[in-house]
């Protein structure tokens, strides 16, 4: 509003007030001049002339008056209701148009100020969008505390770890949470928390981390359970195939040093010491081509393509056939036309795990069934033996790395105690299951499931 502007109002409405002032001393003036030159009568009459004329022109000064202030006031009304609209969100609303030129650029500028204020509305709503896709999508659960121990935001990742997330810091569970973020708080430093919580137990690392202005505290909540796992698997894993390769490693480096001395002595035992050399050997080999096979599986997603079942067994039990009739023991098989979407390459090694597993442990006279079948959307390769079987305590633990029912049987026999995990690998890599079912000194079945796949699909992958 310019000052100009301003003052040519201000003038106008002066004007206007001297101007009815004077027509009506002017008019007061006349009455009593002519008044002294008039008879009583004409004075009287003159009188309510001049009253009449004070009355009318008064009526029309009320008149523009209330003209001019409903023009004033009409387009004020509007610029309140356009302030309403704003404060009620609705940034679209036109400032009204006013011939007096304040109010115009009164309503313009509060139509701009709505406009700039919309704009960041609009931002700060969109990165408070951003922002929750964002937390929403951490896998930690992230909490927000305020001063007054008001839980102001908790993300889903947060429900899902710690159950329901209260509104106060003094509900939160469990209590350690509670005590690092109050202490966070004081210390004005992170504080870490390590602990076991919930059931079944998961382990948790929280940690929480104060503002730098002020009073609120953030907590990341982490389930490390997995990962402990993991690194706990990785551990033993290392421990366990460096026990496994020092035993064969010890055996050959003895046996050698006692050939060595054979062979000077010309003695005629060398030839056993060579022997037992050459079966530690074939003991590492093997130990090392599971850890490869295993390395693999771990490493590398399965190459699908349609395997005919019935084929692939017929193979791997000609693979052993020798082997078993060496040991006196029959293998029957006994398997449908099954087409399934697998790696070929994956699934052979698991077969031929199972058979070399049963041939080992089933003693001679014995006998082996291999079937395959199908049911509703699975396909099932069942293997069979009439072994010494697994007590019951341990059948939860077969498919472990390197666990063996009977450690110094299996290494006699030339087990690894990784075959049955390989197994495991590859039944849960192409989305079925490995079970066992198993009765002391009558045998055991294992049972690999996997999803059926197209049938007629022509020729298998080799």
């Amino acid at each position: 509003m310019s000052r100009s502007t301003s003052s040519k109002t201000k003038l106008a409405s002066r004007l206007l007030i001297y101007f009815a002032s004077g027509l009506l001393l002017l008019i007061g003036l006349m009455g009593f001049i002519i008044e002294r030159s008039m008879t009583e009568g004409e004075a009287e009459r003159m009188r309510q002339v001049i009253v009449l004329t004070t009355l009318a022109i008064g009526l029309l000064g009320v008149a523009f008056a209330a003209l001019l202030a409903r023009r004033m006031a009409r387009p004020m009304t509007e610029l309140t209701q356009q302030v309403r609209a704003l404060l009620e969100g609705d940034s679209g609303v036109e400032p009204p148009r006013s011939s007096v030129k304040e109010l115009d650029d009164l309503g313009l500028a509060i139509s701009a100020l709505a406009h700039r204020l919309g704009t960041r509305v609009a931002d700060a709503e969109q990165a408070i969008d951003t922002l929750e896709v964002v937390l929403g999508a951490l896998p930690q659960g992230t909490i927000l505390i305020d001063k007054d121990d008001r839980v102001v935001y908790a993300n889903p990742s947060a429900h899902n770890i710690l159950g329901a997330v209260p509104s106060q810091l003094g509900g939160l569970s469990p209590l350690q949470f509670q005590n690092a973020v109050r202490e966070a708080r004081g210390r004005r430093e992170p504080e870490v928390r390590v602990l076991d919580h919930g059931s079944p137990t998961r382990r948790l690392r929280g940690v929480a981390t104060p503002f730098a202005g002020d009073e609120r505290v953030l907590l990341l909540v982490v389930d490390i359970t997995e990962r402990e796992r993991a690194d706990s698997i990785r551990r033993d894993f290392v421990a366990n195939a460096s026990h496994e390769l020092k035993t064969p490693l010890s055996t050959i480096i003895a046996s050698a040093q006692t050939l060595q001395i054979a062979l000077d002595r010309g003695d005629w035992s060398a030839a056993g010491f060579a022997r037992r050399i050459e079966g530690s050997a074939r003991q590492m080999d093997r130990l090392v081509g599971d850890l490869l096979d295993l390395s693999r599986l771990e490493r590398e997603s399965p190459d699908l393509s349609p395997v005919r079942l019935d084929l692939l067994i017929r193979d791997e039990v000609e693979r052993v056939r020798q082997v078993a009739a060496e040991r006196d023991l029959d293998v029957e098989v006994m398997v449908d036309e099954v087409t399934v979407m697998a790696s070929r390459r994956d699934v052979a090694v698991a077969v031929r795990n199972l058979l070399d597993n049963a041939i080992r442990y089933t003693l001679a006279g014995g006998s082996i069934a291999v079937t395959v079948g199908s049911e509703g959307d699975e396909v099932s390769i069942s293997v069979a033996d009439t072994g010494e079987g697994i007590p019951t305590r341990d059948l939860d633990r077969v498919f472990e790395r390197f666990y063996r029912v009977d450690s110094a049987r299996s290494r006699a026999t030339g087990g690894t105690g990784l075959g049955l995990s390989i197994v495991k690998h590859v039944a849960e890599s192409h989305g079925g299951t490995v079970s066992v079912v198993s009765e002391l000194g009558v045998g055991s079945t294992f049972t690999i499931r996997l999803p059926m796949g197209p049938q007629n699909s022509g020729s298998e992958s080799n």
